[in-house]
């Protein structure tokens, strides 16, 4: 009990700071930029530290009471988040400084700061300021408990013949031995999820496997999403919009709901008769199998993807994991991020750590530290069971680094053997990281709401997703992909098949994505007073993809970004455009120049949000963004 009580002390010390501070921030006089915006920054700064706290032990910390202490204290920093985004008396002091003779950080600071509090409802009535607080409170609760559903919610099918492993990687099956009743347990985690789904022969496994994944959550988190979609849709009524979808994309990139459909429905059109082609592949791969079949089910896709690279690129999966050891990957990737931003990574041994598999690095530069970050990368009972970057501190130039934290899940080496990596799970890896190199490099603003990943948020992935291009490139994987037995770095036409390959399958894998950024979006336009969500669901799948809906699946009571994306899971798409355009300075000198890319750094990464993201990447390219990039991408034949 004292453990879980000096936590609660530890996670809410920020937040007292904070609340002592309010106080005397509105009394306080006169009304200038060092008075009353520096005061308030150190107020957030505060605040930010419990919540970040909260927000990264609700998800990782080993001890279930801890988790339960971080979700209370979350709760209890939220409700303070959103009574000081409603205090009118807080709103009128800084709306009283005078910054026209300030720097722009200064002024975008403060004309952002007073359009937050407008979005929140500052100038509204007092009972409907009353009732958004509640709302806000309320959301916060049942959004922890939507994803502690899912984080809990880990299922198993039962294997008691050995023969039925057929097709998994030999380590797979090491990895898996029968207990003493002589049953073997295959988890929903991602470390066993994505192997069998791929690689298992047993087509009826595969598919209670599949099943078994898509309807975790599904005791209480349908009935949790309906009241998040309630109050959202009140909330945004409160503030004078039509549905959550134009409020929450008013201050982003896209700007409204409407804009996000068709941006959904354009890409959708680019990319399905690449997904028809894709599609009508892997039906020719099942027919060899079994002449009879006439379709091809969602839980069978990845394994025919695989056989169709096998076969037809000769790309075998299983023989690309053997190049891939976790150990081996994390240190090309600590390594080329350190060529390219001019780093180097110290470890960091007087590190709290919450688990004794974290590992925890200093980011330097020369004899400079500029912040610190923890790698928490394996899967156990209770955590986070997707792949993230949480912050640990937003830095302040002055005041504090920055600080955050890597959460996957991938293998973990155990009894003496590596853990071999999925490519996919390579990529992922770099992508975590893309955010984590955000969060550090462009985390020493003056005013921490643009320290760091401070972008409009539909901006948010592209770094990430460009970084991505360092996982494929075969320039960046013979620095660290070699094989675990013989030490022989991966073949030049092994990686040429690998990209030749993975353009099959990109217009499946794209209407994919756009089936969850309809359902993101269309949940939050809809009336959710008769919103059917499974019909919805259902509908959206026959109309987004060529993959039937597979009966005993909720699938959306386990889409976590339900909760932290709400409608905005277009995002990834919308990045993504940018992020082939990111890439195109790139092409002519490679990804390890670092005429290209410190300037790429400076210019993206390092002013974090100071400037709109538009403006940074017009900086960057010379021009705006553009779809050609992206389009050309989506265009590409496998061939």
């Amino acid at each position: 009990m004292k453990k879980v009580e000096r936590f609660t002390t530890q996670c809410l010390a920020g937040l007292r700071r904070a609340q002592a501070l309010r106080p005397q921030l509105i009394a306080s006089a006169p009304r200038t930029v060092d008075e009353t915006l520096e005061r308030y920054n150190e107020l957030l700064t505060a605040a930010s530290a419990s919540n970040a706290l909260a927000g990264l032990m609700s998800e990782v910390h080993p001890d279930e009471a801890i988790r339960d202490a971080a979700r209370e204290c979350e709760q209890e920093v939220s409700r303070f988040y959103s009574d000081l985004a409603l205090d009118r008396d807080m709103y009128d002091a800084l709306a009283a400084v005078e910054v026209s003779g300030a720097d722009a950080e200064t002024q975008r600071f403060l004309a952002h700061t007073l359009r937050d509090y407008r979005r929140a409802g500052v100038d509204k009535p007092p009972e409907v300021r009353a009732r958004l607080k509640q709302i806000d409170e309320e959301l916060t609760k049942l959004g922890q408990g939507f994803s502690r559903n899912i984080s809990e919610d880990v299922r198993t099918i039962e294997v008691t013949d050995p023969a039925r492993l057929a097709g998994l990687p030999t380590d797979f099956i090491a990895a898996h031995p029968p207990d003493r009743d002589g049953k073997i347990r295959i988890t929903t985690d991602y470390p066993d999820y994505n192997p069998f789904i791929t690689y298992a022969a047993d087509d009826e496994l595969r598919r209670q496997l599949y099943v078994a994944f898509r309807s975790r959550g599904d005791q209480h988190n349908e009935a949790a999403l309906c009241e998040v979609l309630k109050l959202r849709a009140e909330k945004a009524e409160l503030l004078g919009f039509a549905n959550w979808a134009d409020y929450i994309t008013a201050d982003k990139m896209i700007g409204s709901g409407p804009r996000a459909a068709e941006f959904i429905d354009k890409v959708w059109k680019l990319a399905s008769p690449r997904a028809e082609q894709d599609y009508k592949e892997l039906l020719r791969q099942l027919q060899e199998l079994a002449p009879g079949a006439a379709a091809v089910a969602d839980w069978q896709k990845m394994w025919l993807e695989n056989l169709v690279k096998k076969q037809r690129y000769e790309v075998d999966a299983s023989e690309v994991r053997q190049y891939l050891p976790y150990d081996r990957v994390l240190a090309g990737l600590l390594e080329i991020t350190a060529e390219i931003f001019d780093l180097s990574y110290v470890a960091a041994n007087d590190a709290e750590r919450w688990h004794p598999s974290v590992v925890v690095y200093d980011v330097m530069r020369g004899t400079t530290k500029l912040g610190r970050i923890y790698l928490d990368m394996h899967p156990r009972d209770g955590k986070y069971k997707h792949a993230a970057q949480f912050p640990v501190k937003d830095g302040v130039r002055g005041v504090q680094l920055p600080e955050g934290a890597l959460v996957c899940n991938f293998s973990s080496p155990a009894g003496g053997a590596p853990a071999l990596m999925e490519h996919d799970d390579v990529v992922t890896m770099f992508h975590e990281f893309g955010h984590l190199m955000h969060h550090v490099l462009g985390g020493h603003q003056k005013w921490i709401t643009q320290s760091g990943v401070a972008t409009e948020w539909d901006f948010v992935e592209a770094p990430s997703q460009m970084f991505e291009e360092w996982a494929w490139s075969y320039d960046t994987l013979k620095r660290f992909a070699c094989h675990h037995e013989t030490g022989e770095v991966i073949p030049r036409s092994l990686v040429d098949n690998m990209r030749r390959a993975d353009k099959f399958g990109l217009g499946t894998a794209t209407v994919q994505q756009i089936f969850y950024a309809a359902i993101s979006l269309g949940f939050h336009r809809a009336d959710p007073d008769t919103l059917d969500q499974l019909v919805e669901v259902q509908r959206l799948q026959k109309r987004y993809t060529p993959f039937a809906y597979v009966p005993g699946t909720r699938f959306h009571t386990s889409f976590g970004h339900l909760v932290g994306y709400s409608a905005m899971y277009y995002t990834y798409l919308w990045s993504l455009v940018i992020a082939k355009d990111l890439l195109t300075p790139f092409q002519a000198r490679g990804l390890m120049s670092t005429e290209v890319t410190y300037v790429y750094r400076d210019k993206v990464l390092v002013p974090g949000g100071s400037r709109d993201a538009a403006d940074l990447v017009r900086d960057f390219l010379g021009r705006s963004y553009d779809f050609a990039a992206y389009e050309k991408y989506l265009r590409e034949t496998a061939a």
